[in-house]
């Protein structure tokens, strides 16, 4: 039900979080969860990692869907997975944005 709701989410193009989204007693799900994604979004979608937002052992990472590991997320990530027209934008330090747009063209 989850992959397909998911499936579908991203079959209409929309950014999709997913908070909590590993632990032991589901670990296999995040991985199935990408794969599900790969079939329909490109490679080349922008993805955030932010895990243990607002904590003192905080962790942000900027990756792609085509990189991305199941293994880099546990119970405190916070995935974000890019819309079609979703972008990286370059940092003054070298980092990149990820940004989405409130519309789409045409």
């Amino acid at each position: 039900m989850v992959l397909r709701r998911l499936r579908l989410a991203a079959e209409a193009d929309f950014v999709i979080a997913l908070y909590n989204p590993i632990s032991r007693a589901r670990p296999w799900q995040l991985g199935a969860a990408f794969d599900a994604l790969r079939d329909i979004r490109a490679p080349e979608a922008p993805i955030v990692l932010g895990r243990a937002v607002g904590r003192p052992d905080e962790e942000l990472t900027v990756t792609t869907l085509g990189e991305v590991r199941a293994e880099q997320a546990d119970m405190r990530t916070l995935v974000i997975i890019g819309a079609s027209h979703t972008r990286f934008v370059a940092r003054a330090d070298g980092g990149r944005w990820v940004y989405t747009p409130r519309h789409y063209r045409g």
